[in-house]
């Protein structure tokens, strides 16, 4: 059978975690922590969970500094290498080509970073084998190697110059975030989505014993009705839980429970239904007070109705 009073028991526990139960909701919070212990034990392991999350730290700010800035940027330029750790002599042999023979192409060959070029020789060492034949000066390979030093750092400094984009830090920092998770918490505990924990079963004694559930037989239904129900005694009252089946759909019924004195002391209402009819109703009567347990139409005749044993207060 369902337990009707877990969703409520839910709400309070979470209004109780976040500190916004009303007055009333105080009073009946106590009278349901005096008849269910593992209310307080619940409680606290929320509220110590609550306070581990949101001990967590926050988000810290961290700029990169100017040197790894630097070293990046060289990086992208040189293509893997950075370009200021080359020599001269690094940066300027692949625009000045390969030496000697390897380019040479005819017989007027074409010299190397060191080669000569001749009317009638070819491309060789630094010595000449015509007479036209002469070394590449001091001043003419200064100005290649110039000419490629020159072409790397425009380069390095165009990269220098690109945009840098900041590095972006999360959207929520840590004392945000562990706000969110509180929110979350409490979320599953009304939700009924909680971390899972065993079902506790509900109590089992005699008549009167509180949270048990206690079968009652409803005498005299007319024909073609079906009505089962149960009590359940309460710190705060009697529940009755009802499956109707039969009653006309859309009539009115109220259900009252009556103590020993005679007095009717009203438990809730309801309409009839096409369909089976499952519902629980409250009276603020204590079950050692009632006797009886009755169903009226709206006109005040008794539909049907069950006599509940005696229960010593």
């Amino acid at each position: 059978m369902t337990d009707h009073s877990a969703d409520r028991r839910g709400e309070l526990i979470a209004a109780a975690l976040v500190g916004e139960l009303t007055a009333r909701e105080s009073a009946e919070f106590e009278r349901m922590r005096a008849s269910d212990p593992t209310i307080d034990a619940e409680l606290a392991e929320l509220r110590a969970l609550t306070g581990q999350v949101s001990g967590r730290p926050e988000w810290l700010d961290a700029t990169p500094s100017d040197g790894l800035r630097d070293a990046v940027l060289a990086i992208g330029a040189g293509g893997g290498v950075d370009s200021r750790e080359l020599g001269d002599g690094d940066r300027a042999t692949p625009a000045g080509g390969q030496a000697g023979a390897d380019d040479a192409d005819g017989p007027t060959g074409a010299a190397g970073s060191a080669g000569a070029v001749g009317s009638t020789g070819t491309a060789g060492s630094a010595d000449a084998d015509g007479p036209a034949g002469a070394a590449d000066s001091p001043d003419a390979i200064d100005a290649r190697n110039g000419a490629d030093e020159t072409g790397g750092r425009g380069e390095a400094d165009e990269a220098d110059e690109a945009p840098v984009t900041p590095l972006r830090r999360p959207r929520f920092g840590g004392a945000m975030l562990a706000g969110i998770a509180a929110v979350g918490l409490v979320v599953g505990v009304v939700g009924g989505s909680f971390l899972p924990r065993p079902e506790t079963p509900p109590p089992v004694g005699d008549p009167g014993t509180l949270g048990a559930v206690e079968p009652v037989d409803f005498q005299g239904e007319p024909v073609g009705v079906e009505i089962d129900g149960s009590v359940v005694a309460h710190t705060w009252g009697t529940e009755t839980l009802l499956t109707v089946n039969g009653l006309p759909s859309g009539e009115f019924y109220s259900v009252v429970v009556v103590d020993a004195a005679g007095e009717d002391v009203g438990s809730g209402t309801f309409l009839g239904s096409e369909v089976e009819i499952n519902c629980a109703v409250n009276a603020a009567a204590l079950r050692e007070e009632v006797t009886s347990v009755e169903i009226r139409a709206e006109s005040g005749d008794i539909v049907a109705s069950a006599a509940l044993p005696r229960v010593e207060g």
